[in-house]
């Protein structure tokens, strides 16, 4: 099913259980001659618990949008509520993974883990176990005496995920995570998110390009449009829960990836 919340920007209702509001958020970058215009009119609600991904091609501003969500940059009108409330600044209600581990190479992966409790300044030592917890969950139990480098690109990748979940976020923001990775790897990260997804009870938010990757992960997928991003189209995904493998072959998987594909060219 399909939503062209183009034309009317109050399609979706904000209903009581709205985690995330994206209210007519424009932003550009430089000014005069150079100004650009990267985000327009951006009208957008996710659920308490909703895995949504954000796909469109590069340049479209997913990132940008991502950021303007986690705080990080502000948009230049239109606002991002969290709860009802206004989002000026990263908190510690939310969890950010990018496109990169960027884990720091001269820290354990423990240490890398308690990097944010150590920048809200909080005590390491009662988040000791949660990190330690968290390491097990992810099937990374015994590395955390390793540093970075150790690691493979993967096994990164999900230090980072566990670094993005450590303060319990009630909402874990991804761009592009899995980019990087060959697609064997991609796919297995796939299905160890949604794994850790249902168990931390999070609203998440994903960055990507690639549809199967959409469509496999998401309850819904807003589609931007080009430059400048808006919301093109919203795809309701029907595909039951657990995801599997198996998936990636049912009718209403392809049936989707191809609707998209031909929305993201039309």
């Amino acid at each position: 099913m399909r939503e062209n919340a183009n034309s009317n920007p109050n399609l979706r209702q904000v209903p009581s259980t709205a985690k995330i509001e994206f209210r007519n958020v424009m932003k550009t970058f430089g000014s005069g001659a150079k100004r650009m215009l990267a985000l327009n009119g951006i009208n957008l609600t996710i659920e308490d618990g909703e895995f949504v991904s954000i796909l469109g091609e590069s340049g479209c501003g997913k990132t940008t949008l991502l950021r303007i969500a986690a705080g990080l940059i502000p948009p230049s009108s239109g606002s991002v509520l969290m709860d009802g409330v206004a989002v000026n600044k990263p908190g510690r209600n939310m969890g950010f993974v990018f496109q990169q581990s960027v884990l720091l190479e001269w820290r354990t992966i423990l240490e890398n883990i308690l990097l944010p409790v150590e920048i809200f300044r909080l005590d390491a030592k009662a988040y000791r176990q949660k990190a330690l917890d968290l390491l097990n969950m992810l099937g990374l139990a015994g590395f955390e005496s390793h540093y970075p480098i150790q690691l493979s690109g993967g096994m990164q990748q999900r230090v980072s995920i566990a670094r993005a979940l450590i303060m319990s976020p009630t909402v874990l923001l991804m761009d592009e995570p899995f980019g990087a990775l060959d697609a064997i790897t991609r796919e297995q990260m796939n299905s160890e998110l949604l794994r850790i997804w249902s168990l931390s009870k999070t609203t998440a938010v994903f960055i990507t390009h690639d549809i199967g990757e959409a469509v496999f992960l998401s309850d819904r997928v807003v589609l931007l449009g080009s430059r400048p991003g808006r919301v093109k189209e919203v795809f309701d995904i029907p595909l039951p829960r657990p995801r599997t493998p198996e998936h990636r072959y049912d009718a209403r998987f392809i049936r989707l990836c191809r609707d998209m594909k031909h929305a993201m060219t039309a």
